[in-house]
């Protein structure tokens, strides 16, 4: 029998091997697709899947499997059916795929030949802490789960429905609620049924962790996201993979986990350009979802307040069920917005006069306020007045951004290149040297120097590294220990802060000129989730101040702050969508890009131009209005980590002739020199 086994190689699809069933290596099995293996590759041995079984192989001298590895669950028909779709749709080889997100204790030939699974078994069985226990160690949370009638009217449609759910609700609605609601009537319709929750961010994690485990008492809840230890993914995926697990909380890379009886998906804040891998195998996690759960003919709920135009297309079509929650769940009203223009006082203390009065309303009412700069460090530029002559990193095509975490230093945000922050102009010798612009360092600063008795806390990636540091800055924000809080756009999608009233978005109109096309959709996408972290929660004071989102802009009668203002998405989707079909951008055309990477610009250009004359001589003239390309197009930052990028956008109206030309063109980019990778649904311009 000639099997074909999938493996974690560049290039290769999948290679085959002999498998004889009366071997005592392999006992007697004979369903073998599915099983997991180790197989040689140059006398390496290598942990691989079979994915199929032929009679015949083109190969002369084939080798036999070394053996059937009996303590890693085989795989379902249904999952290698996702897998192979997922390799053919991203055009990622099979084996890739397969252990995109496969724990590399489990990967290992010598764990595996020295049965260290056999001999964590009491490790993998043990249930990771009793959950009513540790809710008892928390300050267990409280919650009101039962649905008012606006909740009510959108379950009742969660459970007819057989489509693809799309739960638009503003922000404070209670989609959570409406999310475990859902996963409680699948558990208890079925004990076995397996439910998976997928969110953007890590940070998001650990607060939907303890509300799980409140509601769900009897259930471990298993996480696999990219901050576990080895250890600990290796047990989720063992757990998961038998059945044991039901409830699964992940990021993007829990897609990829083979759930033996899955019921349900849930993918929480769906508009989130997280679930975009971006490096590497493109693969998206809200798209796949959707596949493998049509494919499953199970239920899933995308959620969020402001929906990819994407999913807001698809309703439209009737691919999608809409549903919609128009009020907040605890009666409260969205944050009143206000448009602030900036003045000179706003360049020299990072806020406004009248931002910095209506915050210390806020502060002196006992509530909290957030600042929110999604720009890092303390500025992002520093340049010579001389001779316009900036810092750049030496490795890529970007500025370099000066920080004084303790010490000062500029860095590179993309390679993480150092240095010392030159006293002179590198260009003309000037010591007329400017910091321009404004990042959450300074803002810190400036704050603090404004309202010296206010405790401030920043929250952005360069100064939190790990998971348990950001869920000790929630924790003292959930304990009253702050009274402003300043953070990124990690701090803008699913939090629910109790104290929140105020929320001041600063810097924000860079973001409009942007060259992507996409960028007046992200944007409106940012500003209303974090203006939605205000006034989600009552609170019964006579010193209450209402919640409100301040905006600080130069152009305040912007017609995109108007949009805003009314904080109706639905009206701004709409003509966004008018928009995109007057250019023929997405949703209304398909588009994938092939991405090249190379240390010297010259052969990169030489290899862009190689595959740009195959395309030209591969699309015939009847095509060429239904398949286009161009190229070679630039790519933000063009060098990055001293490799020079370019790449070739294609567009087709039908996917299926997208599909065509890039398998055609495969074995060409394939043997490029350099770095390849084709992208398809790209979301990054």
């Amino acid at each position: 029998m000639i099997v074909q086994v999938a493996l974690d190689l560049p290039t290769v699809e999948t290679l085959d091997y002999s498998y004889n069933p009366a071997s005592k290596n392999n006992s007697t099995k004979t369903a073998i697709t599915g099983h997991w293996v180790i197989v040689k590759v140059k006398n390496i041995k290598n942990v691989g899947l079979i994915v199929g079984v032929k009679n015949s192989s083109p190969v002369n001298q084939i080798k036999p499997i070394e053996f059937i590895i009996d303590t890693l669950p085989p795989v379902d028909e249904n999952f290698l059916e996702f897998l192979a779709f997922a390799s053919k749709y991203y055009h990622r080889p099979l084996g890739k795929v397969t252990f995109n997100s496969f724990p590399k204790l489990l990967k290992s030939v010598k764990n595996i030949e020295s049965n260290y699974i056999k001999k964590k078994k009491d490790y993998f069985l043990k249930q990771n802490k009793s959950p009513a226990e540790e809710s008892k160690k928390k300050n267990q949370i409280t919650v009101d789960w039962r649905l008012n009638e606006e909740q009510s009217k959108c379950y009742k449609s969660i459970v007819s429905s057989t489509k693809p759910i799309l739960l638009h609700g503003v922000t404070g609605s209670g989609k959570t609620r409406l999310y475990f609601s859902a996963i409680k009537k699948i558990l208890e319709d079925s004990v076995t049924s397996q439910v998976l929750y997928l969110v953007p961010e890590i940070g998001l994690t650990s607060n939907l962790q303890s509300l799980l485990e409140n509601y769900f008492p009897s259930h471990e809840i298993g996480i696999y996201t990219s901050t576990q230890t080895p250890l600990s993914r290796a047990k989720t995926w063992l757990n998961v993979s038998t059945g044991k697990t039901k409830i699964i909380l992940g990021t993007r890379m829990a897609i990829f986990l083979r759930l033996s009886n899955l019921q349900l998906i849930i993918v929480d804040e769906e508009h989130d350009t997280s679930f975009k891998q971006s490096e590497g195998f493109r693969y998206s996690a809200r798209d796949l979802a959707v596949y493998r759960a049509n494919n499953l003919g199970i239920k899933i709920i995308l959620g969020s307040a402001t929906p990819s135009l994407e999913s807001w297309m698809q309703t439209k079509r009737k691919k999608y069920t809409y549903l919609n929650l128009k009020n907040r769940a605890s009666g409260q009203l969205l944050p009143r917005p206000i448009i602030c223009q900036k003045s000179s006082y706003s360049y020299e203390n990072g806020i406004s006069e009248d931002t910095l009065k209506i915050l210390k309303q806020h502060i002196n009412a006992g509530q909290q306020a957030l600042l929110y700069l999604n720009k890092k460090g303390w500025a992002p530029v520093l340049s010579c007045l001389e001779c316009n002559w900036s810092a750049k990193c030496k490795n890529c095509t970007v500025n370099l951004v000066l920080h004084k975490d303790k010490d000062d230093f500029m860095l590179c945000h993309f390679c993480n290149y150092k240095e010392l922050p030159p006293r002179f102009c590198k260009s003309c010798g000037s010591n007329r040297m400017k910091l321009l612009g404004i990042g959450t360092e300074q803002l810190e600063y400036k704050i603090s120097c404004l309202i010296p008795t206010a405790r401030i806390i920043r929250i952005d990636k360069q100064i939190i590294k790990k998971k348990k540091e950001f869920d000790a800055c929630l924790q003292k924000i959930e304990n009253g220990d702050v009274d402003i809080i300043i953070g990124t756009q990690i701090l803008t999608k699913g939090h629910d802060f109790t104290k929140v009233t105020l929320v001041v978005a600063l810097e924000i109109e860079s973001y409009l000129k942007h060259p992507d096309f996409r960028a007046s959709e992200r944007l409106f996408q940012s500003l209303l989730q974090v203006s939605g972290r205000a006034g989600r929660h009552p609170q019964q004071s006579k010193k209450y101040q209402e919640p409100v989102f301040i905006m600080e802009v130069l152009d305040p009668d912007s017609n995109f702050l108007k949009n805003l203002s009314n904080a109706n998405y639905a009206d701004f989707a709409e003509k966004l969508l008018t928009e995109r079909k007057t250019w023929k951008l997405p949703p209304f055309t398909n588009l994938a890009t092939v991405n090249f990477t190379h240390s010297d610009k010259v052969i990169l250009e030489r290899e862009i131009n190689r595959v740009l004359f195959e395309l030209t001589t591969l699309i015939p003239d009847s095509e060429k209005s239904k398949v286009k390309f161009s190229g070679p197009l630039k790519v933000f930052p063009e060098r990055l980590s001293k490799k020079h990028r370019s790449r070739i956008l294609l567009e087709a109206d039908e996917r299926a002739k997208l599909h065509r030309t890039l398998n055609a063109i495969k074995a060409t980019i394939t043997n490029t020199r350099g770095n390849t990778i084709i992208d398809v649904d790209p979301i990054d311009f």
